[in-house]
């Protein structure tokens, strides 16, 4: 689809809703849980871990594949 289609503004519109209700269900529900959940010591963990792998992880991921490469790195 380029912006010319007449359905471009529509469908546009719905994805920056559908991207901003996704940020505040975030921001307002999940990551309070897994916080609480979770705990200060393990989430530091985690993102030292992230830290470490984010050097081998994908940076194109239009690539088949580099969402299951970038869980591997991070799962291990």
């Amino acid at each position: 689809m380029t912006p010319d289609d007449e359905r471009f503004d529509a469908k546009t519109t719905v994805l920056i809703e559908t991207v901003g209700h996704h940020i505040d269900e975030e921001e307002n529900d999940w990551f309070p849980k897994v916080r609480d959940a979770l705990g200060r010591k393990e989430l530091q963990e985690i993102g030292a871990r992230m830290l470490e792998v984010r050097a081998t992880a994908p940076h194109r991921p239009e690539h088949p594949g580099s969402l299951k490469k970038a869980a591997d790195a991070l799962l291990g």
